[in-house]
């Protein structure tokens, strides 16, 4: 028997000539999903199981179209004043706030609820924490894409989806989609990290907006559109709850003359953000507002502390107060009873016109 030895045989064995073996040369999709493994250990203790991301090219439409329900919508900042999103099923969200609330996550799928601004806040530092690691790897490995993928952090939640058309730029975007198993096997859910196809321009009209201009008037627009309610209150009244429950329609509550041109105007929460005089336009009772600098605050109860291992309460964001129109035009509100007079409500028919130019 004779043993095979030509070079050429040898060189075949040895797989000569063919090409070099894939070992798995990085792109930004196999980036993204270790980030997003380390960004959860790092941040919040959570161990994350992540798929392999799917990565395409969306627009806006596609986005909020295919959206998960009670996702949370974090907006995120970038070069040249452009945005992002980062969205978290609800899912995902509920893995995140448990881990940092409780210690653990629960065996079970998340409550459908709307985000709360709490919840984002929780998040935050695990939504920078991905992109800071994305930003970084692609830089490593000299991705193409490198350019379009830097520079961004988060920036603020958004409450609603119509919000996005309004925030962020008709252009094509590149959405990375990924399945997350956490605390192996108590969650499974879903992250999508969308970013502006192409990186910001480095001069012309968008280079302007890197100062946060950009944001400021973007948020602004949005802003603008969102409904507001507040009301208007008179005078705070005590009485013992024998009396509350003696009140029937028709009764008299008496009310100092004073409050007529102390009206406060305070939002939902009871925040104060103008103070006012009451008044009649176009037939119907109104409130003429003062300058902001007379604003007062209302007396409000300390909150409560929260109970152990439940985590600390996030404080209400400040109110921030606009600059109010100058009414020093507006007719005067007349002579009103003296402080000894209860004040009848159904009998102001004769209140100043506060006009309509205010």
């Amino acid at each position: 028997m004779s043993t095979e030895t030509r070079p050429s045989v040898i060189r075949r064995k040895a797989g000569a000539g063919r090409p070099p073996p894939e070992i798995g040369a990085p792109d930004a999709a196999k980036i993204l999903r270790t980030v997003v493994m380390q960004a959860g250990e790092e941040v919040a203790g959570l161990a994350i199981a992540a798929g392999a991301p799917e990565e395409d090219r969306v627009t806006l439409a596609t986005v909020t179209g295919e959206m998960a329900e009670h996702a949370l919508m974090a907006l995120t900042e970038g070069p040249g004043g452009r945005y992002g999103l980062v969205l978290l099923d609800r899912d995902v969200l509920a893995a995140l706030i448990e881990v940092q609330t409780t210690g653990r996550v629960t065996p079970r799928p998340a409550d459908a609820r709307a985000p709360t601004r709490t919840d984002a806040i929780l998040c935050a530092d695990f939504i920078d924490r991905v992109l800071e690691l994305l930003e970084q790897r692609a830089a490593e490995a000299a991705l193409e894409q490198a350019p379009a993928l830097s520079g961004y952090r988060y920036a603020l939640a958004l409450a609603e989806a119509r919000a996005i058309p309004l925030t962020l730029e008709d252009v094509p975007y590149r959405r990375f989609r990924m399945s997350l198993d956490m605390a192996r096997g108590a969650k499974q859910g879903r992250l999508d990290l969308i970013l502006p196809f192409d990186a910001a321009p480095t001069a012309g009209a968008g280079a302007g907006l890197a100062d946060g201009a950009g944001f400021t008037r973007r948020l602004g627009e949005v802003v603008a559109g969102a409904p507001v309610r507040l009301r208007a209150m008179l005078h705070r009244v005590e009485m013992p709850i024998a009396q509350v429950t003696e009140l029937r329609a028709g009764s008299m509550i008496p009310l100092p003359a004073g409050a007529l041109d102390n009206v406060t105007v305070a939002d939902l929460d009871g925040r104060p953000v103008a103070q006012g005089r009451l008044g009649m336009a176009d037939g119907n009772r109104a409130v003429r507002l003062g300058t902001a600098g007379e604003s007062r605050a209302l007396p409000r109860e300390a909150p409560p502390t929260p109970p152990q291992g439940q985590g600390a309460q996030v404080p209400d964001l400040p109110v921030q107060e606009g600059d109010l129109p100058d009414l020093d035009t507006l007719p005067d509100l007349g002579d009103l009873p003296g402080d000894s007079t209860p004040i009848d409500l159904d009998a102001l028919g004769d209140l100043g016109d506060l006009g309509n130019d205010g």
